[in-house]
């Protein structure tokens, strides 16, 4: 493991734990690239905070990513505020979801970054979400693309507003398991329309949300650390019972059970004795995912894409070629163009239009072409 992802976990564990760190560990840190690898994970404002906690002088521009990041999650509370109020006036169920709820279970405002207001909702008042969104600045840059609708507004405010969790295209199982999830809600208190999930719950959506993107792009430490931050909290009242089986139907068993020991493993550790001796209570598994955590960054890569979406296909199609592998990708199944050409899919004789648009783009849009041979050059990397 590299001194500088050492450093992170050391600082990250000191922060979520309270924890002042070694003031002679301290002067062995290089801060520039602790900085740079603090940014790839969205962990710069937390890490920033401990060191200055500390007495280390931190350079500008850290000094204005720390700012930014409080005052980030006070405009996005505010704005969902807003929104929510709406929304019971409306008699619109809705759910908050992943950083919304995590950040609240770390030690200060802002040591958890915030990159977007996630909600699920009942997406059959999607129109009237829409016409609120727009009279309140807001572009939409997405409308029904896999039922989730996105929403920013300058300076920093970006909304995803949910019609379910997952889509059949990505796991069928899963889009199923979450349909009626509605059911299994808590009302807020003081709210009409406003709910939570369970403790256990939560924690499950948390797991399959880090799992979808574990197995796709990557996905950062930042996951790793939302995890043991919300453990910590709940770790005594939750029925783990409960929550194999759930993850027994999801099939995410091994990868909770892993993710769990993992967190605790090194954000555990309270002295920074202990963090130059982590290699050595490790096992090899979990130095493997540590290390895919750390080089994916907080939304993974194109690169680790690319390798994850062929993998899949070659273990879903076994036999075929890597020519059958482009085919699908220039021509998609109909499923795809469902989810992503939402509007053309409702007037079916318009599909073959599809295929010409998607070729016509990738010949005459420079950004499609540039994307297109990017995954090209992976893929022969891959051969």
């Amino acid at each position: 493991m590299k001194k500088v992802e050492l450093d992170m976990i050391y600082l990250l564990s000191c922060g979520v734990n309270g924890n002042n760190p070694d003031a002679d560990y301290i002067k062995k840190i290089e801060l520039e690239q602790l900085y740079q690898r603090s940014c790839e994970h969205s962990v710069e404002a937390l890490i920033g905070m401990v060191l200055k906690q500390a007495g280390v002088s931190l350079q500008k521009e850290w000094n204005e990513r720390i700012a930014k990041a409080v005052r980030k999650v006070l405009l996005f509370d505010a704005e969902r505020a807003k929104l929510l109020s709406f929304m019971e006036q409306k008699g619109i169920w809705y759910l908050p979801l992943k950083g919304v709820i995590l950040k609240e279970y770390y030690p200060a405002i802002g040591m958890r970054q915030m990159s977007d207001n996630d909600i699920l909702f009942d997406y059959s008042f999607s129109k009237e979400i829409q016409k609120y969104m727009e009279e309140q600045g807001y572009k939409a840059i997405s409308i029904g693309k896999g039922m989730q609708d996105i929403y920013k507004k300058e300076p920093v405010y970006n909304f995803e507003m949910h019609g379910g969790l997952y889509e059949p295209l990505y796991n069928r199982d899963w889009e199923v398991y979450y349909r009626e999830i509605k059911k299994k809600l808590i009302l807020n208190s003081g709210a009409s329309y406003g709910y939570h999930f369970t403790d256990e719950d939560f924690y499950i959506y948390i797991i399959s949300h880090a799992y979808k993107h574990y197995i796709r792009n990557g996905i950062g430490i930042r996951t790793l650390l939302d995890i043991y931050v919300y453990l910590k909290a709940k770790h005594q009242k939750l029925d783990y019972i409960y929550i194999e089986q759930e993850c027994a139907i999801l099939g995410i068993v091994e990868f909770e059970y892993q993710n769990r020991k993992l967190c605790e493993k090194i954000f555990g550790l309270d002295f920074s004795n202990e963090i130059e001796r982590l290699d050595e209570n490790l096992s090899v598994e979990d130095k493997e995912m540590l290390d895919y955590y750390f080089s994916s960054g907080v939304h993974g890569s194109m690169e680790r894409g690319v390798k994850n979406r062929v993998k899949r296909f070659m273990e879903q199609n076994v036999g075929v070629t890597m020519l059958y592998y482009f085919w699908k990708r220039l021509f998609p199944d109909v499923e795809v163009i469902k989810q992503n050409y939402p509007h053309v899919y409702k007037h079916k004789l318009l599909l073959p239009l599809v295929y010409v648009y998607r070729l016509w783009l990738g010949v005459f849009d420079k950004k499609r072409r540039n994307t297109i041979m990017k995954e090209v050059k992976i893929i022969n990397k891959i051969k």
